[in-house]
């Protein structure tokens, strides 16, 4: 493949950097998430609504350690699959229903980067693009945050409001780490499939 350096040390540093900017944009999250439930109470009218938005609000702030730290275990865990360490483990089909939902939106508007992401990391890791499994990806990411948030007593609605934050708060906002990752693997030698018929036909 012509890379310098063993694939590993590059998917290992990159899955780190990429949780600890996931976990920068849990902690803004955090700190919008206050003004979010405001705003859903004030603009309802229900007052069991009301109160249903400063019931969460609370046991967010209270549950808020626990919860970024199963987030940040997970995300570690699953960076194991980038060096084959791991197979991605068998999921919660309703979690994961849940999932897809959630990062329908974030596939949609980063999807040519996505792309780009999962063909450099199968040409680094000697994989076939279409079976490669990006353990970074809108649906991985948020099937670790729903998966976390089991522990926490939330009725359905109380979850909707919470991964409706979470797309607007954390999805949203991850193009600027994918366009790291992206970066970071074509640093490394990692082609696109494009790229590689460039390089092959010259």
């Amino acid at each position: 493949m012509g890379q310098l350096n063993d694939p590993r040390n590059t998917f290992t540093a990159m899955h780190h950097k990429v949780t600890g900017d996931l976990l920068h944009l849990m902690d803004g999250f955090y700190s919008n998430i206050e003004d979010g439930l405001f705003e859903l109470a004030f603009r309802n009218n229900d007052h069991s609504q009301r109160k249903r938005c400063f019931d969460l609000m609370r046991e967010m702030r209270y549950r808020r350690g626990s919860l970024m730290q199963t987030f940040a275990k997970r995300l570690q865990r699953i960076g194991e699959v980038w060096t084959g360490e791991r197979d991605l483990p068998v999921q919660n089909p309703d979690l994961s229903a849940q999932a897809k939902e959630m990062a329908e939106k974030c596939h949609s508007h980063f999807g040519p980067l996505l792309r780009s992401i999962r063909e450099r990391a199968a040409y680094g890791s000697d994989q076939e693009v279409k079976s490669f499994e990006l353990p970074i990806s809108p649906y991985q990411v948020s099937y670790q945050f729903v998966a976390s948030c089991q522990s926490l007593d939330f009725d359905k609605h109380a979850i909707l409001i919470v991964q409706n934050l979470f797309a607007r708060f954390v999805l949203d906002r991850m193009g600027g780490i994918y366009g790291d990752c992206n970066r970071t693997l074509e640093a490394a030698g990692f082609y696109t499939e494009a790229e590689l018929r460039e390089v092959s036909a010259g």
